[in-house]
């Protein structure tokens, strides 16, 4: 394997591909947003704005580890930042990927949290 072929195939790499695919699903639906994903990104890969409420994005591109309810509080921590409305969203590869209790903290949550697959 080349160092081209381990760098592509890197956790960060994959990563960089998952968010830019969902920087793609949505701008294919015309939703305004760039990607902000990197080191220091503060927990927001993809921010956005469609008819004038604000997204922010956290893309979990994890394939054999669940989410869980700490990757919301985080989440939750980054919202309480924000501008009040600013709808907060995890994005998975699967709906399996988050545990009952993630689900439930997203649920439960004083903040706009959903959680979507691709």
């Amino acid at each position: 394997m080349t160092k081209f072929q381990q760098e592509e195939n890197s956790p960060v790499q994959k990563g960089k591909n998952f968010e830019m695919k969902i920087e793609k699903l949505l701008t294919d639906a015309n939703i305004k947003c760039e990607i902000t994903g990197g080191p220091g990104d503060k927990g927001i890969d993809i921010k956005g704005m469609k008819k004038g409420v604000k997204f922010i994005i956290e893309c979990k591109n994890w394939r054999t580890k669940n989410i869980d309810r700490s990757i919301i509080n985080q989440i939750e921590g980054v919202l309480s930042r924000q501008s009040n409305g600013t709808i907060g969203i995890v994005a998975a590869p699967s709906m399996n990927r988050y545990t009952p209790g993630a689900k439930e903290t997203a649920r439960t949550s004083i903040y706009n949290v959903i959680l979507v697959d691709n």
